[in-house]
């Protein structure tokens, strides 16, 4: 697996934003050759190594112009950090971000600044994608909140939480809801029955039927049938 190596990177961006400005055609292409020669420190060959770079930039160079720069690269000012890359070849922001540069800072925007843009652009993001979803904004869902609402009809929380109840309770008086999962049976009734009597036994369940099965015998052999411990006066009394 290949480590990532930043200076390389940044050997790639600088090609890349001379073609895009066409550094080779100005008379500042120095600029471009000597920051590029600055990040090739350990080049076994950095004169053909610089030659092949000036000439990806567009513009092929001798192997003395190549020297020349070497030597100017080497005692010159070193400029390693993002912002002064930026600042020596004169990157604007709206080019670092058409070319996707993110090795090389920038000369109208602080990296603060562009850490600060950076979060808008993901805070929009993801609110569109939230928007894509389905998710409601916060404007939308507080002007219909149940606090709006009650604002709105100048009462209380609790009175519109009792007018709902109420509504419920009239739509369906004789049900409250969905009873416990109960596994034995697999009718779902209603958990509360007022005129219309207790629900019918339920004799599909097969531990009903086994119990009727030996309602007949004695106790005891009821109790061995369905397999629970025999109590110790039964026992005895056997």
């Amino acid at each position: 697996m290949r480590r990532f190596c930043p200076a390389a990177k940044r050997r790639r961006e600088i090609v890349k934003h001379a073609l895009y400005v066409g550094a080779a055609d100005t008379e500042d292409f120095d600029r471009w050759l000597i920051s590029w020669a600055q990040h090739n420190p350990r080049s076994k060959d950095p004169i053909g190594a610089l030659m092949m770079a000036a000439e990806r930039m567009g513009r092929p160079i001798s192997e003395a112009y190549a020297e020349t720069i070497l030597d100017e690269a080497k005692r010159g000012r070193r400029y390693h950090k993002a912002n002064s890359v930026g600042r020596l070849l004169g990157v604007t922001y709206a080019v670092r971000q058409r070319l996707r540069l993110t090795t090389i800072g920038c000369i109208d925007v602080s990296k603060r600044g562009r850490k600060h843009l950076r979060k808008v652009r993901d805070k929009i993001k993801k609110r569109n994608s939230r928007r894509a979803a389905g998710v409601r904004s916060r404007a939308e869902y507080e002007a219909n909140s149940i606090v709006a609402q009650a604002r709105a009809e100048g009462v209380s929380r609790m009175t519109l939480y009792r007018r709902k109840r109420a509504e419920q309770a009239k739509n369906s008086p004789d049900v409250t809801g969905v009873s416990t999962a109960f596994f034995l049976s697999p009718a779902d009734r209603p958990v509360t029955w007022r005129e219309s009597g207790p629900p019918e036994r339920d004799t599909s369940c097969p531990s009903t039927m086994v119990v009727d099965r030996y309602e007949t015998l004695p106790l005891e052999l009821r109790w061995m049938a369905l397999g629970l411990p025999m109590p110790e006066s039964l026992a005895k009394a056997a």
